[in-house]
């Protein structure tokens, strides 16, 4: 039985082989760990970035068939053009932007500018989505970042248009996952991944302190990793009967 699992998945992740994969976002951490297992499985992989000298970075690390482009999520033109460059594809994954990284205040001081910084990643998300559909495969898949924002919620305060926008996401995936099906629509969301652009963006006194937190408080012991997250959106993307989830990814922070 055991040896009938493991062929099974072994048999649905070689079903990556020769699909084309779209990733396009900001949190290069992730977007690396992606790029780089959806490549060991034969795909070919278009990794985006709004930084040229961030993606000449990323390519010197990358082997495999992995090609290079900007696109900027939040521009609306960016992204069209984007994706009209790319032209037929099989999967796309959108990491957008870490929570850390978005404007936030308490609702009493907030500005209505930031309350629109924060839905910048919903709106992002949707130019991707949108963009995509004139070329993606009708039995490909679409793989959102939300946060585990929408399941745990904060004490300090100051993260509800934040919470809102990752809520958003959840909703419009699940929403698509019916309205432009067979397409599969899932979303994942992730707590504090190190190496992304919210980890890095920390001091290294705050990252020590995040550190020795999920060491003594996680019930996995440890913060997550981009690998991870990686194994969890080619699971999303390979198995053919997964359409409408949302897969928290925390190390167990919302059983606390």
């Amino acid at each position: 039985m055991i040896y009938k699992f493991c062929l099974l998945g072994k048999i649905m992740f070689e079903s990556l082989s020769g699909k084309k994969v779209v990733i396009i976002g900001v949190s290069s951490g992730v977007d690396l760990a992606i790029a780089k297992k959806t490549a060991e499985l034969g795909a070919s992989v278009i990794l985006s970035h709004p930084s040229q000298d961030k993606l000449n970075e990323a390519m010197e690390s990358l082997s495999g068939q992995i090609e290079a482009k900007i696109v900027d999520i939040f521009d609306e033109n960016s992204v069209n053009t984007f994706f009209e460059e790319v032209e037929e594809f099989d999967h796309l994954v959108v990491t957008s932007m870490g929570d850390r990284n978005m404007p936030r205040s308490l609702l009493a001081e907030m500005t209505t500018e930031t309350a629109q910084g924060a839905m910048a990643k919903f709106w992002g998300t949707f130019f991707a989505v949108r963009a995509a559909l004139k070329n993606i495969a009708k039995n490909g898949s679409i793989t959102l970042t939300s946060s585990v924002t929408i399941f745990k919620y904060s004490k300090m305060g100051g993260i509800s248009a934040i919470a809102a926008a990752n809520a958003a996401i959840a909703v419009f995936g699940r929403s698509l996952a019916l309205e432009i099906s067979p397409i599969r629509v899932n979303v994942i969301a992730p707590g504090l991944i190190e190496d992304t652009s919210s980890w890095t963006s920390q001091s290294e006194s705050e990252r020590s302190d995040l550190t020795k937190w999920a060491t003594s408080a996680l019930p996995v012991e440890h913060l997550g990793q981009p690998e991870e997250v990686a194994q969890a959106v080619l699971s999303l993307i390979a198995n053919t009967y997964a359409t409408g989830v949302i897969l928290p990814l925390d190390g167990g922070v919302t059983l606390l």
